[in-house]
């Protein structure tokens, strides 16, 4: 499914967006993520583990997208599967035989202008295994399948942003930094961001 060529339902002509982009910015009340402990996170969303508020974290990182770039981001059931590299809407893909081919969803898609760009958001912080099995587990296959995606359908309107806050998070990223640079992907990873939600705004500012 050619899911970055769908058509635009965003109406505002190029001079339009072009305004818009220059009027994105960093919220002030967000921080580092490398700032963001356990505790901060305790003190800033509660309790966050299982049910709702398990997702408290999330709804404050797409809340904030919105507010620092001005253009809505929408949930989606969109997925990546890792044998065929190809995007597919499917909301419950353990029904199916090929359950595990299947990336995790991603949680918002904003349209900017022809762009589209697929939003991943994590928040890891402190050490532990359950912190290892989430990065390394969940969102690096996640990121592999983006930049296979990419350069598979050679695509240049689909943008894929991973927004992964905590300070564990940001202890890891050089493990994600090593799989950006490796020669293959080259030609395409400057349509993957990798990184904490302050710096989200100026990679859109200038890669979309």
């Amino acid at each position: 499914m050619n899911t970055c060529t769908t058509t635009n339902t965003n109406t505002a002509t190029t001079m339009e967006i072009s305004t818009m982009k220059e009027n994105i910015h960093c919220p002030e009340d967000i921080i580092s993520g490398k700032l963001i402990t356990k505790q901060h996170r305790q003190e800033q969303h509660g309790r966050v583990a299982g049910g709702g508020g398990s997702r408290k974290p999330e709804i404050y990182q797409l809340e904030k997208i919105v507010e620092g770039t001005g253009f809505p981001c929408s949930k989606t059931k969109f997925r990546i599967n890792k044998r065929t590299i190809q995007m597919h809407e499917i909301a419950h893909p353990m029904k199916h035989s090929n359950g595990f081919d299947y990336t995790e969803n991603f949680d918002g898609m904003q349209k900017i202008g022809e762009k589209t760009v697929w939003i991943n958001l994590k928040s890891v912080v402190g050490k532990g295994g359950n912190q290892t099995r989430t990065l390394r587990d969940e969102c690096y296959p996640f990121v592999e399948a983006q930049l296979h995606y990419l350069f598979r359908t050679n695509h240049t309107n689909c943008f894929f942003a991973n927004i992964f806050d905590g300070d564990e998070a940001a202890e890891r990223m050089r493990q994600f930094n090593y799989l950006l640079n490796l020669p293959e992907f080259e030609n395409v990873k400057k349509y993957v961001y990798v990184g904490d939600l302050k710096t989200y705004f100026d990679w859109v500012k200038t890669a979309i």
